[in-house]
């Protein structure tokens, strides 16, 4: 009986509590302000209309109100992007919302309402559960008393985030938020504040009574501090901060902090610890800072009794400095190298104000300098006769705060993997260092004598250099980038350039995350930034980084005009283009045998160059420069073929020349006066040229390779040399390759230069002082005034007809299973697609902002025949002025349907539109 009484109870109370919560009662609620058929057309009035746990979809638009959130809802744009969904303001002031998808103007607020009970301060409710995320943030956010709520993936313009008042043990998050210019402060936080990822591009970071964990942030350019903090303790770690006065500043009674894995580059102070104790700096990278490390304090707030361990601090103008009244500080297994001015200084005092005031001395014990590597040019300056700092002469002692150099001898392992721990090893740059130079005759890696390192200090026990048979081998980390700066999205190629390494690890964005262990690895950055790029190698000795900054900017928008040139149902192929005029072949004559035709672009005129038929001329090219076109050509004269021989054209005087008689002429190029081709006059290919001005031909090359393809620019000649190897193999006989490199000649000075080496370059073009070919299967290019060969493409695909103008090289590429036009800009590090037809585009040529190319897509069918059809594409490529924005067609309909005769009203809702062109019916 008493179980049936149970389970009718249990049944009753089920009940009840499904009237009480029933998710199924909440309800989804639209806004548009511009459109029929949501709920509301403001905000507010659906959040007053709402009831807890409702959604609120807010269509795109501007909505000039300022939205009092005071129930638990969430509300969402419909379209996720914040750029589309613009609202003047918002109040957080209610337990479990979420905001997300929104551009907010002014200052975002999470505030419960005030607290009436406190007549003579300002105390507002504790809210909770809230999550702000995806927005942009004009003027930032604010949250006052808010426990376990979280920040995250927003853009914020200006102000940053400001997170106070609780001071409670509850969470905060803030995280992946990029922060344009403001900081991120937390004043009487809670407890467990989570700062994770952020990106501040002109701020930093700052806690007063606050204990944070700030991890994977990176920080730059802020005035006073990447991070600092005051009557904190945090843990921070994985954070990169650069261009700051100070990168890490624990300003004031700052204790028990754990600082460690962070990098720290081109600040004025890397980390420092002033009138703070009992912290600990841990395995930070600190360089190219003026200062790496200081330690400073007085009696009354001394900086004592902190540990500074397994740091690397290099390239700064000081290493470490210890300053003022510190002591008891430990300063051990770093690595202090090539620091300009010196790699240790020491300016102390001790300080009596403790005395004086508080009765007893503030005094945590001498400073000790233990199992270090110092190498600079001066390792160690003790200045503490000449103090000069802000405590007044009566109130302390110099010198009082003595340091140690090294620590009782223990057999253990120490940093340069000897078999005792005892003092530092002091080397210099040079080799002359005390412990690169002092005698140990019984081989236990401790000097036989002592180093006096200035005349206050005295290491008693320094390391010395192993036997270099016996010395290992440590990684050297290096790499080299084929760009370093550039427009998003930025491919960069990354080439692993390490010695001595067994292991490697990428880190592009040096979030602690592995990106890749490749040699060459290619990473894609698709969001503006500054990055930092770490590289780590390993052996079994240790471990090495380099690290290097990679910066992304918004780029320019490209607008492309493509026009098709002909269309006739002929093959037009081999085109050239110089100012308004394209050339090309077309066997419209006679199919197989080609002519060359001119098209006037500013005219949009064809016309044929008056030649005979050409026999078996299909192979030439023909270039243009001004009105000069040339070719080789095969020429039939009765019955016999002349041979292959150059001939020039004036299109202004409709007069044709033959430049050369014997009959194995080539692969004409032309710029201003000159022409040059390859002739097989000697039996082998060599370049030669004609001058206009003088009337006289010139032989480039004399050697007895083949030289052909050349290229012409000013003085400038260019062409691939192939070497024919032979040898010979007792299993296979006699086998033959080709060694192909690209050599320049300059007329000026009657050089010639071997431009590669790789011996599979081929197809060189050259404008200015840029270079480019073809090398194996990718575009390489070769700067004349740095000779620095860039490899200008990333995927493996083959690759075909490399051409070059100003800052912007074009090429036919097989990337997508079908030839395609490309284009990287030069001065932006930027590839882009030109053509995405899925038939093929071919022999592309550039000049000025004209691309020219042959296109296949034209073909037709003849009696179920495929017929191919190949034509003259031109692209014309523009930047788009960065403040313009496309125009977006958008009207209301006050009806969409009707009876007829309907009459409706249209209202124009186009943003960024000069001029419309709309009507019913397409009238």
């Amino acid at each position: 009986m008493w179980v049936s009484r149970l389970i009718v109870f249990l049944l009753v109370t089920i009940f009840f509590m499904a009237a009480v919560y029933n998710p199924a009662s909440a309800k989804e609620i639209t806004v548009d302000n511009s459109g029929p058929g949501a709920d509301f057309k403001s905000i507010q009035e659906a959040v007053n209309n709402s009831s807890s746990g409702d959604l609120i979809l807010v269509y795109p638009g501007f909505y000039n109100e300022c939205v009092d959130i005071w129930n638990n809802v969430s509300i969402l744009s419909v379209s996720e992007n914040p750029e589309d969904t613009t609202v003047r303001a918002f109040k957080l002031s209610a337990n479990n919302i979420t905001l997300s998808g929104f551009s907010v103007q002014e200052y975002l607020n999470l505030q419960g309402p005030r607290n009436d009970n406190w007549e003579d301060l300002i105390i507002y409710d504790k809210i909770e559960n809230c999550t702000v995320k995806n927005n942009i943030l004009e003027s930032g956010i604010g949250a006052d008393n808010c426990d376990n709520s979280t920040i995250e993936k927003n853009t914020i313009l200006k102000s940053g985030i400001y997170i106070s008042g609780s001071g409670r043990d509850s969470t905060f998050t803030v995280s992946d938020n990029l922060i344009v210019s403001g900081n991120i402060s937390v004043d009487h936080g809670p407890y467990g504040c989570l700062l994770l990822n952020n990106t501040l591009l002109e701020g930093g970071i700052g806690l007063i009574y606050s204990d944070c964990r700030i991890l994977g942030n990176y920080i730059s350019n802020d005035p006073e501090s990447g991070i600092s903090l005051s009557e904190a303790s945090s843990y921070i770690e994985n954070n990169t901060i650069v261009n700051c006065s100070v990168g890490i500043h624990l300003i004031w009674l700052a204790g028990m902090n754990k600082i460690y894995n962070n990098t720290l580059i081109h600040n004025d102070k890397g980390i420092s610890i002033w009138g703070s104790g009992g912290n600990s700096i841990l395995n930070n990278t600190i360089s190219k800072n003026n200062i790496g490390i200081l330690v400073d304090g007085w009696a009354m707030d001394q900086a004592g009794d902190n540990s500074i361990l397994n740091n690397t601090i290099s390239n700064n103008n000081i290493g470490i400095s210890l300053e003022g009244d510190s002591s008891g500080n430990v300063v051990a297994n770093n690595r202090v190298e090539l620091n300009t001015q010196c790699g240790v200084y020491i300016n102390q005092i001790k300080d009596n104000l403790g005395e004086k005031y508080v009765g007893k001395e503030s005094y945590y014990g001498i400073n000790r300098f233990y199992n270090n590597i110092f190498n600079n040019t001066v390792n160690f300056f003790n200045d503490t006769g000449n103090y000069t700092g802000d405590v007044a002469k009566e109130d302390y002692s110099p010198g009082g705060n003595s340091v140690s150099l090294n620590t009782s001898k223990t057999s253990d392992t120490n940093i340069i993997c000897g078999p005792y721990i005892g003092g530092n090893y002091w080397a210099k740059p040079d080799g002359t260092g005390f412990s690169q130079t002092c005698n140990d005759w019984n081989k236990d890696g401790i000097g036989d004598s002592i180093y006096t390192v200035s005349a206050y200090d005295i290491d008693y026990l320094p390391l010395v250099s192993i036997p270099g048979d016996q010395q290992p081998v440590f990684p050297v980390a290096e790499f080299s980038t084929n760009a370093s700066n550039g427009y998003l999205p930025l491919s960069v190629l990354f080439t692993d350039l390490s010695q001595n390494a067994t292991s490697r690890a990428w880190d592009f964005e040096n979030d602690g995350i592995i990106d890749s262990t490749n040699k060459t690895p290619v990473h894609v950055y698709p969001v503006s930034g500054t990055y930092t790029v770490n590289l780590t190698v390993s052996n079994e000795n240790g471990t090495f980084s380099k690290l290097y900054p990679v910066v992304v900017s918004d780029g320019p928008q490209y607008t492309f005009m493509e026009a098709q040139i002909t269309k006739n149902k002929s093959n037009q192929v081999k085109p050239a283009i110089y100012g308004d005029r394209i050339i090309f072949l077309d066997d419209c004559n006679v199919w197989g045998y080609y002519t060359i035709y001119v098209y006037d672009l500013s005219t949009s005129t064809e016309a044929q160059i008056p030649t005979n038929i050409s026999y078996y001329n299909s192979e030439i090219w023909p270039a243009i420069y001004g009105d000069r076109v040339v070719w080789n050509e095969y020429r039939d004269t009765k019955g016999g073929a002349e041979g292959s021989n150059i001939h020039v054209y004036n299109l202004s005087t409709s007069k044709e020349t033959r430049i050369t008689n014997s009959g194995k002429a080539f692969d004409p190029d032309i710029y201003g006066d000159r022409i040059v081709w390859t002739d097989y006059r000697n039996g082998n290919g060599d370049i030669y040229m004609y001058n206009f001005s003088t009337g006289r031909e010139t032989r480039i090359t004399t050697n007895e390779s083949d030289q052909d393809d050349p290229a012409i620019y000013d003085d400038k000649i260019v062409w691939r040399d192939r070497k024919k190897i032979v040898w010979y193999d007792r299993h296979r006989g006699y086998s033959t390759w080709y060694k192909d490199d690209i050599y320049m000649y300059n007329l000026s000075t009657s050089t010639e230069t071997q431009i590669t080496t790789s011996g599979s370059a081929s197809n060189p073009k050259i404008h200015g002082d840029r270079l480019v070919y073809l090398n194996g299967s990718h575009i390489y290019m070769y700067n004349l005034s740095t000779s620095k060969e860039t490899r200008i493409t990333i995927t493996n695909e083959s690759k075909s007809n490399p051409s070059i103008y100003g800052d912007r090289i074009v090429w036919a590429d097989w990337y997508n299973r079908n030839w395609d036009i490309y284009m990287y800009n030069i001065s932006t590090n930027t590839e882009t697609q030109i053509t995405t037809n899925k038939s093929d585009q071919i022999h592309p040529a550039i000049y000025g902002d004209r691309i020219i190319w042959v296109d296949s897509r034209n073909g037709y069918r003849v009696n179920e025949l495929f017929q191919g059809n190949q034509d003259i594409y031109m692209c014309t490529v523009s930047v788009m002025d960065p403040s313009l924005k496309p125009p977006v067609a958008d009207f209301f309909a006050n009806v969409t349907s009707g009876n007829a005769p309907l009459k409706a009203l249209f209202t124009d809702n186009r943003k960024a539109a000069k001029s419309q062109n709309c009507g019913a019916n397409g009238n």
